[in-house]
C-alpha cells in the first residue's frame, strides 16, 4: 500500500510538469493571439526562424497594427491532422472567425492552414504557417470601384 501511494504521488507531481506538445502550443498561441494578450516578446516566444525574426524586426506601429485583433472574433479552431516526428510536426487545422467593420459583422472567414512546428530545447515552436484554403462569406454586398 505504501509503494502504491508513493507511485501515485510521483505520477501526480510529474504530470504537473509535463511539457506542452505541439498541438497544445499551437492551440495556446491561437487562443492568446485572438485574446490580444501577447506582447512582442511573448509572441516571439511561440515562434522560431523567419517568423520570429519578422515579428522582432517590425517597427512599433507596424507591430501594433499586426497584433490588433479587436476586429476579429474566433469562432472555432480544430486540428484536423497531424504528422509528427520527435523534432518536427506538421499540424493541419481549420480556424473560423468573424471579421467586424465599424460595428457589425462583415465577414465569416474559414481558413485551412498547415503549421510547421519544430522542437527547440524541449519546447515546440511555430516555424512556418502555410495557408491552404480560405473561404469568405460576406454579409454585405461588396462594392468594387473601377479606376
Amino acid at each position: 500500500m505504501h509503494k502504491l501511494l508513493i507511485i501515485l504521488v510521483a505520477l501526480s507531481v510529474t504530470s504537473c510538469f509535463k511539457e506542452k506538445g505541439a498541438q497544445e502550443t499551437l492551440s495556446t498561441f491561437i487562443q492568446k493571439r485572438f485574446n490580444g494578450s501577447l506582447d512582442r516578446t511573448e509572441m516571439a516566444d511561440y515562434l522560431s526562424g523567419q517568423m520570429k525574426d519578422s515579428v522582432l524586426a517590425m517597427e512599433e506601429e507596424e507591430f501594433d497594427k499586426f497584433s490588433d485583433m479587436s476586429k476579429y472574433k474566433k469562432k472555432t479552431f480544430k486540428i484536423t491532422h497531424s504528422n509528427c516526428s520527435e523534432a518536427k510536426c506538421f499540424l493541419t487545422y481549420i480556424i473560423s472567425y468573424d471579421q467586424f467593420g465599424e460595428s457589425t459583422k462583415d465577414y465569416r472567414v474559414d481558413n485551412k492552414k498547415i503549421a510547421e512546428m519544430v522542437k527547440l530545447e524541449k519546447e515546440w515552436k511555430i516555424e512556418n504557417v502555410t495557408n491552404v484554403k480560405t473561404y469568405i462569406d460576406a454579409d454585405k454586398t461588396l462594392e468594387i470601384e473601377a479606376e
